[in-house]
């Protein structure tokens, strides 16, 4: 089949089993306009108008220091995954392995709206915690302790399917001593610390908020 095809009938089957297991949430403001700007792959962009985040405080995942967040609470309200789904569901049930030129311009569609999705600024510098899975940018060699990586709402986002909206993707770059080794990686985590609304170009995916000197904590799948 087609590489293009089997990437989009992928990531049709683990966006809707994420979409449908993610109930809505009521939001307490209005959401307001977009503040931040995307940089070019490789490089972070700089908000335009939100406040610089505080440093953040250093905790375990049990300090109440923290606001937990859900995935949903990072969308603003009918801009999110589900929305999306919702959206390009039907079409995608109609692709067959003879539509290779159609699935292509499908997933393309798709991936623009994924890269634009708005994120929320009201969460700009507010300590946080969030729960998720890990995608690897940078590992320290020696420690065998991941550096810098992409949090994202399921397991195998931007490696074995196409990346998730801006809006669910976290650019974490752990305190020292504070990560987690690479024999971790394929286990839940919880990250906590101050998030910024600030949208960076990956290697793997474009984020769209940020977490420096984080403290990140394996979870068991039972807590996830």
């Amino acid at each position: 089949m087609h590489r293009p095809l089997l990437s989009l009938l992928a990531l049709s089957v683990v966006l809707s089993a994420c979409a449908d297991s993610k109930e809505p949430t009521s939001q307490n403001s209005s959401p307001s306009a977009q503040t931040e700007q995307t940089s070019p792959i490789g490089s972070v962009a700089q908000p335009t108008t939100v406040a610089p985040a505080p440093e953040p405080a250093t905790s375990s995942q049990t300090n109440s220091v923290y606001e937990t967040l859900s995935w949903e609470s990072l969308e603003l309200p009918g801009q999110g995954l589900a929305d999306i789904m919702r959206k390009y569901q039907p079409m995608l049930d109609k692709i067959t392995d003879n539509d290779v030129e159609e699935g292509d311009k499908l997933m393309a569609q798709m991936q623009n709206e994924f890269n634009t999705a708005p994120t929320n600024p009201a969460l700009n510098g507010k300590s946080i915690q969030i729960k998720g899975f890990v995608s690897p940018l940078e590992v320290d060699e020696k420690k065998g302790l991941v550096k810098e990586f992409l949090l994202v709402p399921y397991f195998g986002a931007c490696i074995h399917v196409p990346p998730p909206p801006v809006n669910q993707t976290l650019l974490v770059r752990p305190q020292e001593g504070k990560s987690i080794s690479m024999e971790q990686i394929y286990e839940p985590v919880i990250v906590s610390g101050v998030i910024t609304v600030e949208t960076a170009g990956t290697k793997l995916a474009q984020a769209g908020y940020q977490i420096s000197k984080a403290v990140v904590e394996p979870l068991k799948d039972t807590e996830y």
